[in-house]
């Protein structure tokens, strides 16, 4: 399958999130608070790494890593990424093209049909992380989709 037929991963729907890698959470919320118009308030913060999900791979081995993000508004929301510490795509995407427009992510129905469709149409997998919600339900994945897209897609399971 090549990038110009159609494809849809299944269960896929709108883009739930637009995410983008940054250097410092909390400088990059000011910048959006002054550009987009959003106040403080208007942010969701959370930290996120090894004790809130319980398995993360990068390319394909586990991993420790941590992040800070910012999380506003919705349908899409945005999300803003900062790499805190350890190996992972947020990082290695920052340390490789800078700041800005790293990932688009969807819904999907089952994360395991739609990494198999992104595999069948060319697509690996770079991230996932499962068991991010209570009684370890929920997961992500996240492909490599920048060549062909000039960013990430990323599949998202809810629990």
């Amino acid at each position: 399958m090549t990038l110009l037929e159609p494809f849809r991963a299944p269960g896929t729907g709108p883009v739930h999130q637009v995410g983008i890698v940054v250097e410092d959470v909390e400088r990059a919320i000011a910048g959006h608070n002054r550009l987009l118009g959003y106040g403080d308030a208007d942010w969701r913060r959370a930290d996120f790494g090894p004790e809130s999900v319980e398995r993360l791979l990068f390319r394909g081995e586990p991993v420790e890593f941590s992040i800070r993000l910012g999380f506003a508004g919705s349908n899409p929301e945005l999300e803003l990424i900062e790499p805190v510490s350890g190996p992972s795509i947020y990082r290695e995407w920052l340390d490789e093209r800078g700041e800005g427009l790293h990932h688009l992510a969807v819904v999907v129905t089952s994360l395991a049909e739609a990494t198999a469709a992104m595999a069948h149409a060319g697509f690996g997998v770079v991230q996932t992380g499962t068991g991010f919600a209570p009684e370890g339900r929920g997961g992500f994945a996240y492909y490599e989709t920048g060549q062909a897209l000039g960013y990430v897609l990323e599949a998202v399971e809810l629990p």
